[in-house]
């Protein structure tokens, strides 16, 4: 069998078959799928990629239990959420890891503040919160999303991870962060889909002097460099930059780091 395109989102497959394929041919391999990978219990065809502002999926069941709710595990977490209406890339398994990582590394005192943008279902703030807990650490978490249904999906997954006192859910749309929190962080993590927008003047007005920002960029290394110089100036201090990733062929995703001066 022709090898088939592919992601593995936990215990569900998402297959991309080309254009003119019989549905038949589909299921056929779709079964063939299931029976070959123990660790699958539904096969899916991806109809759309990830598109719109909440940047959901579009799929159609092929073989199995007939589910969208992905059961998923990493860095010692359990995520649960519906592989079409929430945006999730098991792909930043690991740069959630290295960035929870240095996280907890800045965390010195309790009532640390720290905020996730961005957040979907909660993969960073969990992974962080349960870094945060296991190396003796308290932190307070806000999770920030603009999906209504991630948000739903974050409540569970804090709650199923046990890490309720660590997390509290703030929904809707970042920009208006400023005015719903009224606070300041110490910590921004800024996991950001690949929009135009960067919010990151929205990270300054809830940053303060000694603010560390996660800033996650597209495109070139110059480019990502420029977009923050361009947005926020002056007001913050070096900015160290690593490649967190591709998204397409000589497209990549980076991560920056700065200090808000």
């Amino acid at each position: 069998m022709k090898k088939i395109p592919q992601d593995i989102v936990g215990d569900i497959a998402i297959l991309k078959f080309p254009r003119r394929t019989l549905w038949l041919i589909k299921k056929l391999k779709a079964r063939m799928f299931l029976k070959n990978t123990p660790t699958v219990r539904t096969v899916l065809e991806k109809v759309e990629g990830f598109s719109g502002e909440l940047r959901t999926l579009k799929t159609k069941h092929l073989a199995g239990v007939r589910t969208k709710d992905a059961i998923y595990r990493e860095n010692g977490c359990i995520f649960r959420f519906n592989v079409d209406e929430t945006y999730f890339s098991p792909r930043l398994s690991n740069e959630r890891k290295v960035i929870a990582d240095e996280v907890v590394k800045l965390c010195k005192k309790r009532g640390t503040k720290i905020l996730v943008m961005f957040a979907g279902v909660a993969p960073y703030p969990i992974v962080i919160a349960r870094t945060l807990k296991l190396s003796g650490k308290r932190a307070d978490i806000f999770s920030n999303e603009l999906n209504n249904k991630a948000n739903g999906f974050a409540e569970k997954n804090i709650v199923e991870n046990k890490l309720k006192e660590y997390i509290k859910i703030v929904g809707g749309d970042a920009k208006d962060l400023p005015r719903k929190l009224r606070e300041k962080f110490d910590i921004i993590v800024m996991p950001r889909p690949n929009l135009e927008e960067t919010f990151l003047k929205t990270a300054l007005k809830l940053s303060k002097k000694g603010t560390v920002v996660f800033y996650h960029g597209f495109g070139t290394c110059e480019g990502v460099l420029s977009e923050i110089k361009r947005d926020v100036g002056k007001k913050i201090g070096k900015i160290t930059i690593r490649k967190a990733g591709d998204i397409g062929v000589g497209k990549f995703r980076w991560q920056a780091r700065f200090k808000v001066s």
